[in-house]
């Protein structure tokens, strides 16, 4: 019988200004399938962690945030000093008939500050002149 895939492994981050690059390691249990695949969800959260809502539609993930093959993701135009939670999903093909949530590993990251050429920058310099 085939059943759905256990989480995502070992992920690590490599942060670099407004920018993520997300890997791990294939689940330990596939499911008895070879049709695993893996869904970003983001989420962007207050510092004190109280809250959080889904990213902006101007977030960008390459190759794409549903349906990767591979084990990682570059994630890009976030918000600079910002926390943000990734939820690693794996799936297959019995997922959708799941009546479970989709087995997922989940981590945080704090954005830096933004490149010299991003607008948040910008705007952030401009306010520290105008005080």
């Amino acid at each position: 019988m085939h059943c759905v895939p256990s989480s995502p492994r070992n992920v690590i981050s490599i942060v670099n200004e407004t920018s993520v690059i997300l890997e791990w390691h294939s689940p330990r249990e596939t499911g008895g399938r070879d049709d695993v695949v893996y869904n970003i969800v983001c989420k962007k959260c207050r510092a004190d962690r109280r809250s959080c809502s889904h990213c902006d539609d101007n977030v960008d993930f390459v190759p794409r945030q549903l349906g990767l093959t591979e084990t990682r993701v570059f994630i890009s135009n976030l918000l600079a000093h910002t926390l943000y939670s990734f939820e690693i999903q794996a799936v297959n093909g019995v997922s959708n008939k799941s009546p479970y949530p989709a087995q997922h590993v989940t981590i945080d990251i704090t954005t830096n500050q933004a490149a010299p050429d991003k607008p948040q920058r910008k705007i952030l310099l401009n306010t520290v002149r105008a005080l």
